[in-house]
């Protein structure tokens, strides 16, 4: 109940929005107004050996008006309103609720590239159960840079919210006989693969890269030393999707825990062995971060390579400089915002950026597993991290990476931003 409260504070600070309205004014565009909003987010804690678990959130609402918030599974009409399978009715402006019911996985290849609702539904009902006043669906969000193509073509990349994840490739789903090991609680960050993870709306993939010349697979994806999936994985699903959408992705190889030693060799290997495989999707660096979007979209190559090493940078015609990761190594709650306030009261500069919104656990707290595991503790700020960057934060962030990132609400808050944003520059 406390992470309620808190959003509720927060959303307070920050005006929490939700639907952007072009109105220009003398002075450029009028800040978005506040309305009523209610959305569905999948959770990564496992009930009863159940991981998925579907929570409602809602926003802006009225508790003195008497109206509900449901779960349905089918779009919702005035006529259908008894058939819900979940009710609450919101004692707070702004907050969440569990439902005790969970979506079953759907395997990437089966999710396609065009938008759908997945089955669930949310609405808010009015408390005489004649007028649906506000509802949405959980869904798929493949296309949603392409579908914003005109709006968004003026802007530079790193003047756009989008979405990441942390750590993406260290993807699993949750089994119980396997989830619940102290390494695999602290390894996991992801429920989705790759590709899921890029229908669903992210477009900036956080990559740790690893190099053992003696295995069958000489790349690999790691967390840390943890040996996680191999890279020809990661890109096969990143080409697919590119192949089938006309968005644009960023791959941010950030780390490189395991192989590399301290000179530029292995680098050089690793970077010739990506243009063999992901070249003829790269966008070239020349364009640099201050470029238009829609410079990339001319270009033809919309996948940004990005690569934390200066040295290999400097000597290839594919890499771009490293996304720039805001990460507060912190382990709470209030340490988290507090950082990244200050990160939003002083954003980096002339490059991309990502703000980290996850905790991370001191050594201590994974040997005595105090905090539970990454699951639980990307739910421990999740819906706290949607409600700061819905509100205010949004205006201005580049791009904000999570832990199990379906557990916000980070797409749709981007989306409605990103019009905003769109707008704001028609204005000047």
């Amino acid at each position: 109940m406390w992470k309620c409260y808190l959003v509720v504070i927060l959303s307070v600070l920050q005006c929490v929005t939700c639907r952007t309205v072009k109105r220009c004014s003398t002075n450029g565009l009028e800040e978005p107004t506040q309305e009523l909003q209610v959305s569905i987010i999948v959770s990564p804690v496992a009930i009863d050996n159940i991981s998925r678990h579907l929570i409602l959130s809602w926003d802006n609402v009225s508790p003195s008006n008497g109206g509900w918030v449901g779960l349905f599974d089918k779009e919702p009409s005035a006529n259908s309103v008894s058939l819900a399978l979940f009710k609450v009715q919101p004692q707070i402006s702004s907050g969440w609720e569990t439902t005790g019911f969970y979506e079953k996985a759907v395997a990437s290849n089966e999710l396609g590239f065009t938008k759908k609702c997945l089955n669930f539904w949310a609405a808010y009902i009015s408390a005489d159960n004649s007028t649906v006043i506000a509802s949405s669906c959980l869904q798929t969000e493949p296309t949603w840079m392409a579908d914003m193509q005109t709006a968004l073509s003026p802007l530079m990349l790193r003047q756009i919210f989008l979405v990441g994840s942390h750590d993406s490739g260290s993807y699993e789903e949750y089994n119980p006989s396997t989830s619940e090991n102290l390494v695999t609680k602290y390894t996991i960050t992801q429920e989705d693969d790759i590709l899921s993870q890029l229908i669903y709306g992210v477009r900036y993939l956080d990559i740790r890269a690893a190099y053992y010349p003696s295995t069958n697979e000489t790349w690999w994806v790691n967390h840390g030393v943890m040996k996680i999936h191999p890279m020809k994985l990661i890109l096969d699903d990143v080409k697919t999707f590119l192949e089938n959408t006309n968005e644009i992705v960023i791959l941010d190889f950030h780390e490189f825990p395991a192989g590399f030693g301290s000179g530029l060799d292995i680098h050089t290997k690793l970077v010739e062995y990506l243009k063999e495989e992901i070249g003829e999707f790269a966008a070239s660096p020349s364009l640099t971060w201050n470029a238009r979007t829609g410079d990339i979209w001319s270009s033809g190559k919309r996948l940004i390579v990005s690569y934390n090493n200066n040295d290999a940078v400097a000597q290839s015609d594919m890499l771009w400089p490293a996304v720039s990761q805001q990460w507060g190594n912190v382990q709470t709650l209030e340490d988290l915002y507090s950082y990244l306030s200050q990160v939003m009261a002083s954003p980096p500069g002339s490059k991309a950026w990502s703000a980290m919104v996850e905790l991370t656990p001191t050594t201590m707290q994974v040997i005595t597993d105090e905090l539970g595991g990454l699951r639980r503790m990307a739910a421990m700020v999740n819906q706290n991290v949607t409600a700061w960057y819905r509100g205010t934060w949004g205006k201005t962030v580049n791009i904000v990476s999570a832990d199990f990132f379906r557990d916000t609400g980070l797409v749709e808050a981007a989306i409605s931003w990103n019009h905003f944003r769109s707008q704001q520059l028609a204005c000047k």
